[in-house]
């Protein structure tokens, strides 16, 4: 890809929103477009990763596998997410694997030209860490579900929180993500509706305030 398509991709992302053009070409110089089909490996737990991954379309499943071989679900990403930005600053293993769930394109920006160049910036090194504050929360989200909420409120979560994601997963992914099987999500979803706590929309389920 041309570099002036990758300059054009990355004014739309909010953490290089303050650069200026000369420094958006020089990322630009840095940086590539890989594309990927539905149902392809991202990367695997263990790989080393030499470039920042800026998912830029489709989506993506984070996940890992428990002892006895179990996939679990850490969470789905879309547009303009960073994945896996600690281990790859640290340049240490990836601690999970990634599929993409929908054909798509990761921009991946060469990691050490990128610290020599850019870390430097102060909006630019904000906007990672909230990136990484965000991928907190959500594993501190994941382990108070999975200790103490029941599998209606792990639903209700799930459905205020994601309104646009959950147009794009199938039911059983979503069930993967909240950890319980299709059966028991299909029956609780029919129960909040019944209850009046959800309602069908266009794009999936909406919860219903009281």
């Amino acid at each position: 890809m041309e570099n002036k398509s990758i300059i054009e991709i990355l004014k739309k992302i909010s953490m290089f929103s303050s650069l200026k053009e000369n420094e958006l070409k020089a990322l630009a110089d840095i940086s590539y477009v890989v594309k990927y089909k539905e149902n392809t490996n991202l990367f695997l737990k263990g790989d080393i990763s030499n470039a920042l991954m800026l998912l830029i379309e489709g989506i993506v499943s984070i996940f890992k596998h428990d002892h006895k071989g179990n996939e679990i679900v850490i969470g789905y990403f879309t547009r303009y997410k960073l994945l896996a930005e600690a281990a790859t600053l640290r340049h240490t293993p990836l601690p999970s694997s990634a599929t993409f769930k929908s054909d798509g394109a990761i921009l991946k920006i060469e990691v050490e030209k990128f610290e020599a160049f850019f870390m430097a910036h102060p909006h630019i090194s904000h906007a990672i860490i909230q990136s990484l504050l965000q991928k907190i929360d959500l594993l501190q989200q994941n382990i108070h579900f999975n200790i103490a909420s029941n599998s209606s409120e792990k639903i209700l979560f799930f459905y205020k929180q994601n309104p646009k994601l959950s147009l794009d997963l199938k039911q059983y992914e979503i069930a993967s993500i909240l950890g319980m099987v299709p059966e028991t999500f299909s029956r609780n979803i029919k129960k909040l509706l019944k209850e009046g706590k959800l309602e069908k929309v266009n794009t999936g389920y909406k919860v219903i305030e009281h």
